[in-house]
C-alpha cells in the first residue's frame, strides 16, 4: 500500500469517526433531559414493592443520568456502525445487497432488538428481581439498592437481551454471506454454551438459579438461530 493510499484511508477514517462522534453527541444531548423521567419509570415498573433505592454519594444520580444519556447516544450510533461494517465487508468479500434488502434487514433487526428488550424489561426482569427480593426477604434481609447499580443492571440486561434476539438474523446473514459455516457453528456449539453461561454469570448474582434464568433464553435463541440457518441460511449464489 502506497503512502497516498494510506493518506486516503486515514482521511476517510477521520470522516467516519467525526460522523460517529457527532451522532453520539447529538444522541447524548437530546436524551439527557429525559433521563430523570426514564429512571423514575424504571423504578416504578421494576422495583419490587417494599424495596427502596438510595444514592450513596452526592454526584451519584447526576453521574447516572450522564451514563444513561451516553448509552442512548451509543445505541443511536449502532445503525451507523452496522452500515460501516457492511461497507467494509462488501469491499473485502464482494457482498452486494440492494437498498431494499438492506432496509428490510435493518427493520427486522430493529424489531428483533425491541422484542428482546421488551421481553427483558416487561417480563423477565420484574419476575427475576422480584424473585431475588422475595428470596432475600425470606432470610430477613431488607432490600435497599443503590440507584446507580439497580438502573445499570436493568439497562445492561435489557440491552443484552435485545442483542440476543438478533442471534437468528446475525447467524443467517453470516451463513448466507459465506462469513460463517453452519456446520462449524454446530461443531463448536458447546463452546458457545460456555461463553453464554459466562455472560449470565457476569450479569447475575452468584446464584445458580439466577444464572440459569438468564442463560436459558440465550442458549435457546442460539439453537433457534442454528435451526433457522439450516433452512434459510444457505449461501447465496
Amino acid at each position: 500500500m502506497s503512502y497516498e493510499d494510506i493518506s486516503i484511508t486515514l482521511v476517510m477514517l477521520k470522516r467516519k469517526l467525526i460522523l460517529f462522534v457527532l451522532v453520539l453527541v447529538c444522541g447524548f444531548i437530546i436524551s439527557f433531559p429525559f433521563t430523570g423521567g426514564f429512571i423514575r419509570n424504571i423504578i416504578d415498573n421494576i422495583l419490587p414493592e417494599g424495596a427502596k433505592v438510595i444514592y450513596l454519594s452526592p454526584p451519584e444520580v447526576m453521574l447516572l443520568k450522564l451514563k444513561v444519556a451516553l448509552i442512548a447516544g451509543v445505541l443511536l450510533t449502532l445503525p451507523l456502525v452496522l452500515y460501516y461494517t457492511y461497507s467494509a465487508l462488501k469491499g473485502r468479500f464482494g457482498i452486494k445487497k440492494s437498498w431494499v434488502s438492506i432496509l428490510l434487514t435493518g427493520t427486522i433487526a430493529l424489531i428483533l432488538f425491541l422484542l428482546g428488550a421488551g421481553y427483558a424489561y416487561f417480563l423477565m426482569l420484574p419476575f427475576f428481581i422480584n424473585y431475588l427480593y422475595q428470596n432475600a426477604a425470606s432470610a430477613g434481609v431488607m432490600a435497599t439498592y443503590s440507584v446507580s447499580q439497580f438502573i445499570s443492571f436493568v439497562l445492561f440486561t435489557t440491552v443484552i437481551f435485545g442483542l440476543v434476539f438478533e442471534f437468528p438474523l446475525a447467524i443467517i446473514i453470516m451463513v448466507r454471506s459465506g462469513l460463517a459455516d453452519r456446520n462449524t457453528l454446530v461443531k463448536y456449539r458447546y463452546h458457545t454454551y460456555v461463553g453464554l453461561l459466562i455472560v449470565a454469570a457476569v450479569i447475575t448474582p452468584p446464584d445458580l438459579l439466577s444464572q440459569v434464568i438468564i442463560a436459558a433464553p440465550l442458549i435457546l435463541f442460539f439453537e433457534i438461530s442454528l435451526l433457522l440457518a439450516r433452512f434459510v441460511g444457505k449461501p447465496a449464489s
